[in-house]
C-alpha cells in the first residue's frame, strides 16, 4: 500500500479537498519545486492544508524568533519565512543529506536561516539552559518523541507564544482508524500526549484536522 502523503495528499481529508486546498494556496515557485522533489524522493513534507494553517498562524502572530524541530528539506521552514520574512528562524535536524537540500533552497530564497545539524531534544535542552525564548515553535519530528518535547517546549515560550505540532492525528489512527500493530507504540504515545495537553494550566490547546493533524498550544 502506498500512502497518499507521497503524493502530497492527506490521509485524513478527502483527496479532492486537499487538492482543491493546494490549488487555492498561492505558492512561491520554490515551494512548488520542493513539493515535486518530495514526491520524487518520497520525502515527507507539510501537507498543503496544514501549510496554509501554519502560514496563517505565522502571519497573525508575526513572531520575532522561531524554532523549528525537524527541518527535512526545508519546506515548512520556507513557508514560515515567506509568511513573515523578518522572523529570525532557527531550524534543527540530524539528517545531513536533507539539510544539504534545505540549505540550497534557503540560499535560493535569500533567507538567512540558522541551520543546526543535531538532535532536536538536545537543542531544546541547550536553549532552556541558555534562557532562550521563541514566540513560535514548530515541531515535525518522530511522533513518539512528542510527549518528551512537551514540557520542555512549553518552557521556551513567552506569554502569548505558540507551539505547533504536526502529524498529531497520524493518518487518522489516533482517532480510531484501524492500523498495523507496528504503529501501536506511536499511536499510544500520541494519544497520551493529546489527552494530557487538554489539562495544562496556563495554556490553551487547539486541534486542527488539516493535513495530518496540527496541534496548537498557546501560552496564556
Amino acid at each position: 500500500m502506498e500512502f497518499k502523503r507521497w503524493k502530497n495528499l492527506s490521509e485524513i481529508l478527502p483527496q479532492e479537498i486537499e487538492e482543491f486546498a493546494s490549488s487555492f494556496f498561492k505558492k512561491e515557485e520554490l515551494l512548488r519545486e520542493a513539493e515535486e522533489l518530495a514526491k520524487r524522493e518520497k520525502v515527507p513534507i507539510l501537507l498543503p492544508s496544514a501549510a496554509q494553517a501554519l502560514r496563517l498562524l505565522v502571519s497573525l502572530k508575526r513572531p520575532r524568533r522561531v524554532l523549528e524541530i525537524g527541518t527535512g528539506i526545508g519546506y515548512s521552514t520556507l513557508n514560515i519565512h515567506f509568511a513573515h520574512p523578518k522572523a529570525k528562524i532557527t531550524t534543527v535536524d540530524s539528517n545531513r543529506k536533507r539539510l544539504k537540500v534545505a540549505r540550497e533552497l534557503f540560499k535560493r530564497a535569500g533567507a538567512e536561516i540558522e541551520v543546526v545539524e543535531g538532535d532536536g531534544l538536545d537543542y531544546v535542552r541547550e536553549s532552556l539552559a541558555q534562557g532562550r525564548e521563541f514566540e513560535l515553535i514548530f515541531i515535525d519530528s518522530a511522533k513518539g518523541e512528542y510527549p518528551f518535547f512537551n514540557y520542555k517546549v512549553q518552557a521556551l515560550l513567552p506569554k502569548g507564544g505558540i507551539a505547533v505540532f504536526d502529524n498529531v492525528l497520524f493518518r487518522g489512527y489516533v482517532a480510531g482508524r484501524e492500523f498495523d500493530r507496528r504503529y501501536e507504540r506511536g499511536v499510544r504515545l500520541l494519544k497520551k500526549f493529546l489527552q494530557g495537553v487538554k489539562d495544562y494550566p496556563g495554556f490553551k490547546s487547539y486541534l486542527l484536522p488539516v493535513g495530518d493533524g496540527l496541534l496548537v498550544i498557546e501560552k496564556t
